[in-house]
């Protein structure tokens, strides 16, 4: 059984992702810089994100049980119908106890099935920080190929960071699929050998 779902935002989504959003620790995780928000901002972004998901689909990642506990966020941003190519706006999964790897991995399969396969996109593309150790990894473990480096193009806590870009393409998400690549083993051995790789260029 899976271990998780996603859908739509609620408007009372916006408690917890306000919670979330206003957390120091849970923004060290994402590219944007921080900055506190009021409650009544909070549910009016939430609002539009449930009015108008043409351009942009954010959905809440619960949990597949009882208590379909909202645990994070994701999205598909910047939808172009023309050039079929769409950003991967990450994912947030603010619960600490549901950080291990697995659900992330569930909810980037979800992603890209519903990129490629529903929205019949053709380029995906993601984007980190360089010090983003961990969004680093996935990323590369999930397929996407590196692109280059935009020097200094995100600002945060007073610091100007590089900016990783990375995409992935349907032809090569559909041959990907075919041999097996999206497997939770072949996934955890790649999470591995990458995560090795990168220290060793850190250090």
């Amino acid at each position: 059984m899976e271990n998780i779902f996603l859908r739509g935002f609620q408007l009372e989504d916006h408690i917890l992702i306000n919670k979330w959003r206003n957390d120091p620790e849970i923004q060290k995780l994402v590219s944007t810089s921080f900055k506190y928000v009021s409650l009544d901002i909070e549910k009016e972004w939430v609002r539009q994100k449930m009015m108008d998901n043409r351009k942009d689909i954010y959905l809440a990642i619960c949990l597949n049980d009882e208590s379909q506990q909202m645990i994070g966020y994701t999205s598909l941003n910047n939808i172009d119908y023309i050039n079929r190519t769409v950003i991967s706006g990450g994912i947030v999964i603010a619960d600490k106890k549901y950080q291990d790897g697995i659900l992330r991995f569930e909810v980037g399969l979800k992603m890209r099935e519903l990129a490629f396969l529903h929205l019949n996109m053709n380029r995906l593309t993601a984007a980190c920080i360089k010090e983003h150790f961990i969004s680093r990894v996935t990323i590369e473990a999930s397929g996407y190929a590196y692109e280059g480096c935009r020097r200094q193009a995100v600002f945060k806590n007073g610091t100007y960071h590089d900016q990783l870009c990375y995409s992935l393409l349907r032809d090569e998400y559909f041959n990907k699929l075919s041999e097996g690549y999206y497997t939770i083993r072949a996934y955890a051995k790649r999470i591995k050998n990458i995560s090795e790789r990168i220290k060793n260029e850190i250090n």
